[in-house]
């Protein structure tokens, strides 16, 4: 397979063969912790059968506002990861959950907590095998 270029706002990313771009909602520090509605950006990664490598930080304006979603901020998020394979919460509503999926998104919450890059590592073997 060769190598795709993808736009990531600015910049041009390479993905190597078999690499994917997925995205996480962290706070920050090193894990997976934070709830979809309440991301104010998302850590986007290549991950693929030689690693896990950071790429940029995409910022967008959260869209749960005391338990009520706004429809136009979630399509901007949607946008914003629209090259995105997979989305990384801790967790995520039922809504947002068919939102993602419709647009080609796999919402992952099954690893809450977890580092960033042994869980995507995991997660890529385990969606791969």
């Amino acid at each position: 397979m060769m190598s795709q270029a993808v736009a990531e706002h600015t910049q041009t990313v390479e993905l190597g063969p078999n690499e994917r771009l997925v995205a996480v909602a962290t706070t920050g520090n090193g894990q997976i912790d934070q709830h979809f509605g309440h991301a104010d950006d998302f850590k986007v990664y290549a991950v693929g059968p030689d690693g896990v490598r950071f790429i940029a930080t995409r910022v967008v304006e959260h869209y749960c506002q005391g338990g009520y979603g706004d429809e136009d901020k979630r399509e901007v998020i949607l946008r914003a990861l629209a090259d995105c394979s997979a989305l990384f919460v801790a967790r995520v509503g039922d809504g947002p959950r068919a939102k993602l999926t419709a647009a080609g998104i796999i919402p992952v919450d099954d690893y809450p907590f977890g580092a960033i890059e042994e869980s995507l590592g995991v997660w890529y073997r385990t969606a791969t095998a």
